[in-house]
């Protein structure tokens, strides 16, 4: 069930992929590299890109050989990340809900969508559930 804060958050961002593109996601993109580098994020490894944008972090993952897999909840942040990163399995998702078995993903990535919730707690222990054992998770706020 979403919270009164998740339903918030969809409505603001719905439709606003264009807008989204131009303005925060250049701020966001500055901290990528260090967000790949603390996952340890390499050639071969199935990564899950959470709260994608408009791809950003999905494109440099497969920048640096990853195989990639993205969702975001706002169906245009979907997208605009397939038309980014052609090669990633994009696709529609939520937290604190995630369309994968556990231990899926050598590494799980979120630039800014802790903040994008109502239960951060919740949330992260999702991210985790599908990270494999002895995978990487890493996150910015």
């Amino acid at each position: 069930m979403q919270s009164a804060f998740d339903q918030y958050e969809r409505e603001m961002w719905a439709g606003r992929a264009d807008a989204y593109g131009r303005t925060f996601a250049r701020l966001c993109a500055h901290l990528v590299p260090r967000l790949l580098d603390a996952a340890d994020v390499t050639a071969g490894l199935h990564v899950l890109d959470v709260g994608t944008g408009t791809g950003s972090v999905a494109a440099a993952a497969a920048a640096r050989g990853a195989r990639v897999t993205a969702v975001d909840a706002d169906a245009q942040m979907v997208d605009a990340a397939r038309r980014a990163v052609p090669g990633a399995a994009v696709r529609q998702a939520t937290l604190p809900r995630l369309p994968f078995g556990d231990g899926t993903f050598d590494a799980v990535t979120g630039n800014f969508v802790v903040n994008h919730v109502g239960d951060a707690g919740t949330a992260l222990a999702e991210m985790r559930r599908v990270l494999r054992p002895g995978g990487r998770l890493a996150v910015t706020i």
